[in-house]
């Protein structure tokens, strides 16, 4: 007889109850992105920066530090996939966070917000070491001060790398990290993309391939035939055809190259926080079952409702995540 995996547990005191009529999967994945929000207290802080992340990669971000240094802490966030600094989660979560007295940097990973001209290599999602290159720069500014990272959707995978990453090379200040709705195994992530509700092949597809025409637009030698790929009809597809700029023999052997798995995570040495939702139509909760135990570093709290990066209420609207990440935050004060 097989044995049973265990069950996915939320060992957190963490609870996202949302009204009944915005419990629905794709409302709170929908609205997430076309609810606006404003955040006057963190732009009005904001400056930008270019990080030298090695090799000659420039990376854009924007640095919100707190008045007269005082700061509870740093707060790195992480957007998604073909995402920007000023996503609705960033910018809510933010500005509520600055407005608890942290200072925030956002940051956009190559090719991202716009930043096509930066650097002449174009975005992967493997490419962790410039992402870690950055963020040893970011925790750096105030290192005095507990430094964390926030990740939404693939920025929760690179978070959960970077905090894998720092077992090895340690960041000093570094604190919490928590992960929202990441995708641990891309490859599922890919698949459930193109199976699920159509809008979302169709709103990814558009912006990966917008993405490829301005790479093109900015470095028409290194980039002049990218028909394959702005003809391919699904992600998959379309990352099959994006391994011919990459070192990568297939899809799989690419998707695979930048998943998280739990031996990784079994070797935490810093808090981590999952926070993910059981109706998410993009990350499949099944992925986190295997890390159910691994590491007394690792929280798992998985809500029953928020789809992917929703946690929306509404009557009052609000964000619940930026709620969930001041509780996690709280004990974290040097």
């Amino acid at each position: 007889m097989t044995k049973a995996k265990p069950p996915i547990q939320n060992n957190l005191n963490l609870s996202f109850n949302p009204h009944p009529l915005a419990r629905n999967t794709h409302f709170q994945t929908i609205a997430s992105s076309f609810i606006k929000v404003k955040a006057p207290h963190l732009l009005a802080a904001s400056r930008e920066m270019i990080l030298n992340a090695g090799d000659g990669v420039r990376l854009q971000g924007f640095y919100s530090p707190q008045p007269e240094g005082k700061s509870r802490g740093l707060i790195l966030l992480l957007h998604g996939w073909l995402g920007q600094a000023n996503a609705v989660y960033v910018l809510a979560t933010g500005e509520h966070l600055y407005r608890q007295g942290y200072s925030i940097f956002r940051l956009h990973f190559r090719d991202h917000g716009g930043t096509f001209h930066l650097n002449s290599g174009i975005f992967r999602s493997d490419l962790l070491d410039e992402a870690f290159s950055a963020t040893q720069q970011i925790a750096a500014l105030e290192p005095a001060r507990p430094f964390h990272i926030i990740g939404a959707s693939l920025g929760g995978s690179f978070a959960l790398r970077l905090a894998w990453r720092h077992t090895q090379t340690p960041v000093p200040n570094m604190a919490q990290t928590i992960a929202i709705n990441p995708s641990v195994n891309p490859y599922h992530t890919t698949l459930a993309l193109d199976t699920s509700f159509f809008v979302y092949l169709a709103y990814f597809r558009r912006k990966w391939r917008r993405m490829f025409r301005n790479k093109k637009a900015a470095f028409p030698d290194l980039y002049p035939d990218i028909a394959a790929i702005l003809a391919a009809p699904t992600t998959m597809t379309m990352t099959e055809a994006f391994t011919s700029f990459g070192p990568y023999a297939t899809a799989l052997d690419y998707l695979n190259s930048y998943a998280v798995t739990p031996q990784m995570m079994s070797e935490l040495q810093s808090n981590v926080t999952i926070i993910t939702a059981a109706d998410d139509p993009i990350v499949p909760v099944a992925d986190f079952a295997p890390f159910v135990g691994v590491s007394p570093w690792l929280h798992l709290a998985i809500q029953p409702y928020g789809g992917h990066v929703g946690f929306i209420d509404i009557f009052p609207l609000r964000h619940w995540l930026s709620e969930a990440a001041t509780a996690i935050l709280a004990n974290s004060e040097f």
